[in-house]
């Protein structure tokens, strides 16, 4: 294949060969000039902060130092506060659900995460959402707060204050 080329052919071709890698010592000698400044500039860089570095880590033993001499008193240990009276899990149901937001929908088992959240010094043991779907139950039909969307064995009753 190569003795098929004519003579300028090869010529051309090492001409262009020269050519590219007399373009790539070009570039890479200017780079190395760029390296060298950014090289330079990053060693006084690298001195100045040194040199700050040093003197504030002085500075910071000393004041260290200092601050050791007089140490807070500890934090008073804080007994766990006493469980309130108890209150029927019901009337703690009807003071969460009279706390929403009118009009916002709200269902047993978010009442009974609010009323465990909330009341948790006063109840003996958390609700389950059984409990505050009776509370609730009991809280519409006395009118307080109404039906919206009635449940079933796979959903739970939506209810609504307002």
């Amino acid at each position: 294949m190569s003795s098929e080329l004519s003579v300028a052919q090869v010529l051309a071709n090492l001409e262009a060969q020269m050519k590219s890698h007399r373009d790539q010592e070009e570039h890479h000698a200017s780079r190395e000039a760029h390296h060298r400044e950014q090289r330079a500039v990053h060693a006084a860089e690298l001195e100045t902060i040194a040199r700050h570095y040093e003197a504030f880590k002085a500075s910071a033993a000393g004041a260290a130092e200092i601050a050791s001499r007089f140490a807070p008193p500890p934090p008073a240990r804080t007994e766990p506060l006493p469980p309130l009276k108890p209150v029927l899990p019901s009337k703690l149901v009807a003071r969460a659900a009279a706390e929403m937001p009118a009009g916002e929908p709200f269902a047993p088992t978010r009442i009974a995460a609010e009323v465990n959240r909330r009341y948790s010094r006063e109840l003996r043991k958390p609700i389950d959402s059984r409990l505050a779907s009776t509370a609730l139950r009991r809280l519409m039909l006395r009118g307080v707060i109404r039906l919206v969307r009635k449940g079933t064995a796979h959903r739970e009753t939506i209810y609504a204050r307002g």
